[in-house]
């Protein structure tokens, strides 16, 4: 993979959408969709692990020169990506977190979420409900400060 240029979610969602990726942004981006302002160097996402959506995110991470991070050799096939999978991902556009077994994180079927527009792509966000559910199961003292904000400006949880 050639050298990093830098993070740019945008362009990794235009990827996602040109193979039609079924996917949910969550974490840090996700947070942001509602109005909460923090850095984040990573994209969370959540896929289908249908078949034909496995195939399509292999497709698409080869398209993007996906390579894990760390010392786990994945391969991007759709019998892999069809698994339950929790992997680091370093792409040309930046470094994507595949959350698809995660605790507190639900599945993407399970997930409630809404679409937000950003520069002519249809993004799949998680929902308010869905972010503050997910950043109280983690509980890290980001995730507090995250659920604090979004009290501030949505109110409180329901």
């Amino acid at each position: 993979m050639a050298s990093e240029p830098g993070f740019d979610p945008l362009a990794i969602l235009r990827v996602l959408a040109h193979h039609t990726v079924p996917y949910v942004v969550v974490g840090g981006f996700a947070v942001a969709a509602h109005k909460v302002v923090r850095a984040t160097r990573d994209l969370d996402l959540v896929t289908d692990r249908t078949w034909r959506a496995a195939q399509r995110l292999a497709a698409a991470l080869i398209d993007l020169e996906a390579e894990p991070i760390g010392d786990e050799a994945v391969t991007w096939t759709p019998e892999v990506l069809a698994r339950p999978i929790n992997v680091r991902i370093a792409t040309r556009y930046g470094e994507v977190h595949l959350l698809n077994a995660t605790d507190g994180i639900p599945s993407y079927l399970a997930m409630d979420r809404v679409t937000v527009r950003v520069e002519n792509v249809d993004v799949s966000v998680a929902s308010l409900d869905a972010v503050r559910a997910m950043k109280r199961a983690a509980g890290r003292p980001k995730d507090l400060i995250d659920l604090a904000e979004l009290e501030v400006i949505h109110g409180p949880a329901k």
